[in-house]
């Protein structure tokens, strides 16, 4: 029979807390920092955070065992844009595609808006006749989008501009979502301006609004809600029923993330570690999903070494955690996208493409040219 006099110990060694707290979910690390001080003082411990950064990056490697890397870069002065698909161990196996039927009397300036979504990706042009596209390459399949009727209304004309694509689990619907503005037109040939690649009279903003497209009832509809706007191309992702970009407001930052179900959105702030309100032009800034959770590599201007923050919990700054920090990187410019278990794909200053793996830190080229800056890489998966 067991002595009643036992006690039991209720404390727990640090390096065995050390352990346990590192194979958990970032969230939950920030959960239960708030139990022991000890706990708390973990994320300033380099060790630690190396042990979280190699847990991190080991999760979710069977989600990307089918999966392959679709490459949209630009050749020429005239920005011609060409479709790779890339697989192997090494990226040596490439099979360049046909580009769907509206973009093949045009091929300029197309862009990959958000993620490849069950096989489908959404390419997009804007400008003087914008297009938008959803593509099933291994298929040969695609759908164009239809216009919404506003752009045909008389006297006026329309700026809009892509925000995200993403996929709707409880309606199985595909949707995009968009930013129109309305101007009145102005009569007056003299006063002929260009706007982003709109021929656009110059006049006054008579209506801004959001919209919504539904594949399943191939048509826009407008939505009552106010959000902030993307900052650039380059920080559009989705996950998990959400489509997420950086936007700014009032000269603040944040990771704006809309829910296709319910047409509702949340905002969360810049990390602190990387807040620079007083010159946001100075931090560069691309919105990813690595590894199955949105994340942020960050730079200052004209300098190599990337800062790596992870988002533990949507709309709490707070939950932002730096997980890497590389560099200085000889050569490189800027990330084009992510791959599968760690891997940051950018463009270099001799023009070649080439991927840093997270878990070496090692960079290595794969043997293609990326002529321009407008260089795209998606995850692909069928």
């Amino acid at each position: 029979m067991a002595s009643k006099d036992i006690k039991v110990s209720n404390h727990i060694p640090n390096d065995l807390a050390f352990s346990i707290l590192s194979k958990l979910p970032i969230v939950s690390i920030k959960r239960f920092s708030c139990v022991h001080k000890s706990w708390a003082l973990l994320f300033q411990n380099p060790n630690f955070l190396s042990a979280v950064g190699k847990n991190f990056i080991s999760q979710y490697n069977s989600f990307y065992d089918d999966t392959c890397l679709m490459l949209k870069r630009t050749q020429g002065y005239d920005n011609r844009c060409v479709f790779d698909m890339l697989s192997g161990e090494r990226f040596e196996n490439r099979v360049r595609l046909d580009l769907p039927l509206p973009f093949q009397d045009d091929d300029t300036c197309i862009q990959i808006l958000g993620s490849s979504i069950n096989g489908i990706i959404c390419l997009y042009q804007e400008g003087d006749h914008s297009k938008i596209v959803l593509w099933k390459p291994t298929a040969k399949e695609f759908t164009i989008i239809p216009s919404d009727n506003v752009n045909y209304l008389p006297y006026s004309t329309t700026l809009t501009k892509t925000h995200g694509f993403g996929y709707d689990s409880v309606s199985d619907d595909y949707k995009v979502i968009r930013h129109a503005t309305l101007f009145e037109r102005d009569t007056d040939s003299r006063s002929r301006n260009y706007l982003e690649g709109y021929r656009l009279y110059i006049s006054k903003s008579v209506g801004k609004f959001w919209e919504i497209y539904s594949m399943r009832s191939n048509s826009w509809r407008k939505l009552d809600i106010d959000m902030p706007l993307r900052i650039n191309e380059s920080v559009v992702v989705y996950m998990n029923g959400m489509c997420h970009w950086w936007g700014i407001k009032v000269g603040k930052e944040y990771v704006v993330s809309f829910d296709l179900s319910n047409d509702v959105f949340l905002t969360t702030p810049t990390p602190l570690d990387m807040c620079d309100n007083s010159n946001l032009g100075m931090v560069e800034r691309h919105l990813v999903v690595l590894n199955m959770s949105i994340s942020l590599i960050s730079n200052y201007a004209m300098n190599t070494t990337f800062h790596i923050s992870v988002l533990g919990q949507l709309g709490v700054r707070e939950s932002w955690t730096k997980l890497f920090i590389v560099g200085p990187l000889l050569g490189v410019e800027h990330p084009i996208g992510v791959g599968k278990r760690g891997n940051i794909f950018f463009r270099k200053e001799n023009y070649k493409l080439a991927y840093l793996d997270l878990s070496t830190e090692i960079i290595e080229e794969i043997g293609i040219q990326g002529e321009s800056h407008f260089c795209q890489i998606v995850i692909y998966k069928s």
